[in-house]
């Protein structure tokens, strides 16, 4: 049976543990045994005290994560599991633990943790105790590619867990179930950590389509969806959910903007508004919102203790308990109302000028994301001596019909012409690319390397 134990666990001694793995129930002692195997094996004194750890099974990832912790390891999450990118990681310290067969046939020494020999007279644990002290160190990438290393303590992720179950009632023990991966900070605190340190159960399984999801909300009186845009909005078009919307407690949004539209039209189908979080790895969530209709679009709440203010070019700046600079500043323009509440504005990254002419990509892609003719898209600045705007555009029924039917040239010409209602023809995008759907990486964010590689061919 799972203990029914509800209070916030990462201020007490005990960890409460709800684990529906593979479909079954994983008991609060089988947990702590598997636990206590991890640690017989680890021993910091003869081991160094960083650990790679990458596993796609989340009761595993859990498992791991807890004994590397109690042991005093920083634990260093790699952003996805490339041989490049374990490589690299595995060069910083020779330690890992995770799925073994990634990191094998890599050609590198290390220690693999799971094969090491139980240590003689270690004493195995009767219970656990939540993470206080530690660090964790992600690695995000945004829309470069290029990935960098963020460190957060286990005081920083604590406080960020005690935010969210002050700004979210959950009733009734709901399942946690999820379709973004728990190697990031938002799958990290939002489908294991939260309902980890809350005793709420935790669904391990990475729920890839639609179709899964309907089947776990089947089997689940209450549930709590971890998502992001890109699943959401696939999921609007073909909403398979609606039978078992009463199911759905909470359903979450982060990784990137999720379009109003799709929000909206989503609330419609579900009766449950989507809850967008704000936030990066660097700074933790900042705000929160709901959009349920395209007349009042709800303007952003930041979480208790987090205020926002605006410096120079509308920069939005940053004091939050999560963060230890004032005046922290974001890549993000905004306007902050009289209420503490603010609304986004665009990227200070995505404004450029073109010929002295000053343009927002985010504008210019809200305005062709207005055509009939389209369903997605994204702008960028393609490479090269010369700076020329690229379009990548994922057309709608009507779209794909007209490109069918008539050609490429013609359809550019047609989207070059809705451009031309609002942005002069300097600042309109000068090539296009018409695809399926745009590349999303393991993080729920679009991949500005994978879009500058559709251009490579020269038109």
């Amino acid at each position: 049976m799972f203990s029914t134990f509800q209070s916030k666990v990462f201020q007490s001694n005990n960890v409460s543990v709800c684990f529906n793995h593979e479909n079954k129930a994983v008991t609060q002692r089988q947990f702590v045994s598997d636990v206590n195997r991890l640690l017989a094996k680890y021993s910091p004194a003869t081991a160094p005290t960083s650990v790679v750890l990458y596993s796609t099974n989340t009761y595993k990832f859990a498992v791991s994560l807890m004994a590397l912790t109690l042991r005093g390891c920083t634990v260093i999450l790699p952003p996805n599991g490339q041989p490049e990118t374990l490589k690299a990681l595995l060069q910083q310290t020779p330690c890992f633990l995770g799925d073994s067969e990634l990191v094998e046939p890599l050609g590198i020494d290390f220690i693999n943790i799971e094969n090491l020999p139980e240590q003689p007279g270690f004493f195995p644990l009767a219970q656990l105790v939540w993470p206080k002290e530690g660090n964790l160190v992600f690695y995000t990438s945004g829309s470069t590619g290029k990935a960098k290393p963020i460190v957060k303590s286990w005081q920083t992720i604590n406080k960020e867990l005690s935010i969210l179950s002050s700004s979210y009632a959950l009733k009734c023990m709901p399942m946690f179930i999820a379709s973004v991966s728990h190697q990031h900070i938002y799958g990290l605190l939002f489908r294991l950590l939260w309902p980890l340190s809350t005793g709420h159960v935790v669904d391990t399984d990475l729920l890839h389509y639609p179709e899964h999801i309907a089947a776990k909300l089947k089997g689940a009186k209450q549930v709590v969806l971890i998502s992001s845009p890109a699943q959401l909005k696939r999921l609007r078009a073909d909403n398979v959910l609606i039978e078992q919307k009463s199911h759905l407690q909470w359903i979450f949004s982060s990784g990137g903007p999720l379009a109003n539209e799709d929000a909206v039209s989503l609330f419609s189908q579900l009766n449950k508004p989507i809850t967008q979080v704000f936030g990066s790895t660097e700074t933790g969530g900042i705000a929160y919102r709901q959009v349920t209709s395209l007349e009042t679009v709800s303007s952003w709440q930041p979480f208790s203790g987090i205020k926002m203010s605006v410096g120079t070019n509308d920069r939005l700046l940053l004091n939050s308990p999560l963060v230890n600079h004032k005046d922290y500043p974001l890549d993000d323009r905004g306007l902050v109302l009289k209420s503490g509440q603010f609304k986004l504005l665009g990227r200070l990254d995505r404004i450029i000028k073109l010929e002295e002419k000053r343009l927002s990509l985010d504008e210019l892609e809200h305005h062709l994301a207005s055509s009939e003719w389209v369903n997605d898209v994204k702008v960028i600045v393609l490479p090269g001596a010369r700076q020329v705007i690229g379009a990548v555009v994922v057309l709608s029924q009507q779209g794909v019909k007209h490109l069918q039917s008539e050609s490429k040239l013609a359809t550019n010409k047609l989207l070059k012409e809705h451009a031309l209602t609002r942005f002069e023809r300097i600042c309109t995008p000068k090539k296009w690319r018409f695809i399926e759907q745009l590349p999303y990486n393991s993080q729920a964010k679009l991949n500005l390397k994978a879009l500058e590689h559709l251009f490579d061919k020269v038109d």
